[in-house]
């Protein structure tokens, strides 16, 4: 069985004037790519210093944020759970998917940050997309994989 892959798309964004005198945003050059973590990408994002935290953990954390369907509605989300939300967790995540379905794809963390223009809910199904995938796993099994990957030979 395969690992099942998301698609994280990215965009720049610009300002532009309206007639009015007034400005927007609009997005364009969107570009979808494949993602999915591997032992590598999550042991580049520890070396990196953009994750400090284990994968397990938050996946324990979040489970009661997760409806039926396997997604996220931040409309039902109380307080208590809303403190399990975290971007700054969250979107070197998303980074890292990228990185690890695109291994010779020359974008830093910086640029991921400029191209990435997620809302809250895109954010954290995006986040979730890359991550549920584990719960099924053996989180022994992806764990020692991750220290075997890690480990200084």
């Amino acid at each position: 069985m395969g690992t099942k892959i998301s698609t994280i798309e990215l965009k720049e964004v610009e300002v532009i004037e309206l007639e009015n005198n007034e400005f927007e945003t609009r997005f364009v050059n969107p570009k979808k790519y494949p993602a999915f973590l591997t032992n590598r990408s999550l042991a580049t994002g520890m070396r990196l210093g953009i994750t400090k935290t284990s994968l397990i953990t938050n996946l324990v954390q979040m489970q009661g944020l997760v409806g039926k369907d396997g997604k996220i509605d931040p409309e039902n989300i109380s307080e208590e759970q809303a403190e399990f939300i975290d971007a700054d967790r969250d979107l070197p995540v998303i980074y890292l998917g990228i990185m690890g379905a695109n291994k010779s794809l020359d974008l830093t963390f910086e640029e991921f940050l400029d191209l990435y223009h997620g809302d809250l809910e895109k954010l954290l199904n995006d986040y979730l997309d890359l991550v549920m995938v584990y719960l099924n796993q053996n989180p022994n099994e992806f764990r020692k994989g991750l220290e075997a990957s890690t480990s200084k030979k």
